[in-house]
């Protein structure tokens, strides 16, 4: 299962992994490509990820794009895992940053491919659902930590299209998957704390709202 990094505050992450990002994020910012492969070879979770309390929300993939980098890199990139669909805080996707710089190389290299094909509507829907769901679990477990929250968009380009998403304070997190069924989809969305005894809920997330369909596990 993929995961998403989507802790909004410094000092929060181990400081081997902050390092790990930093040391990313400043490599990609200056195009350093050598540094930024070594890296998410390494370790390829860090590839959709940011500076942490960064204001772009520009993740390698889109640095790949605004310095016109060789499409080797690029799809050295896209090997790694980097999702051609994350948005960054403007709402930019790489290829969108690509068309608008005019990297005419990169664009069609950039643009996205999904295995799992909904309508933008539905998926703009159904994450308004998701983000008000996990606002509402959080609260109640008293999570302080300024999170940065899924992007329901990268589950429409990942083979298994399902994402776990850790939540400090939390002691556990939440689960995604994308489902369809009859040509309609749906987000299946598992939560849970470890040191809550039948915190466990599993909830329903459609264009139309959200359900609780199973509590207590």
């Amino acid at each position: 299962m993929a995961e998403w990094h989507g802790v909004g505050d410094r000092g929060v992450y181990r400081d081997e992994h902050q390092t790990e990002r930093d040391g990313l994020a400043d490599a990609a910012h200056r195009g350093d490509w050598a540094r930024v492969l070594v890296a998410v070879e390494k370790s390829a979770s860090l590839v959709n990820t940011w500076r942490v309390a960064g204001r772009s929300g520009w993740a390698p993939l889109h640095q790949a794009a605004w310095h016109n980098a060789p499409t080797e890199v690029v799809e050295r990139l896209l090997a790694a895992g980097a999702w051609r669909t994350l948005r960054s805080a403007d709402g930019e996707r790489p290829v969108d940053l690509a068309t608008r710089l005019g990297r005419e190389a990169l664009v069609p290299i950039l643009q996205p491919v999904p295995l799992h094909p909904v309508p933008e509507a539905d998926l703009r829907a159904m994450e308004h659902f998701l983000h008000a769901l996990i606002r509402v679990r959080t609260e109640y477990f008293n999570v302080t930590v300024t999170l940065v929250l899924p992007q329901v968009c990268v589950l429409t380009e990942l083979p298994d299209p399902a994402l776990w998403f850790t939540v400090p304070g939390m002691y556990g997190g939440f689960g995604v998957r994308l489902e369809q069924e009859r040509g309609a989809a749906r987000l299946a969305v598992g939560s849970h704390c470890r040191v809550v005894g039948y915190s466990g809920r599993t909830h329903h997330v459609t264009p139309d709202g959200c359900v609780l369909v199973e509590s207590g596990w």
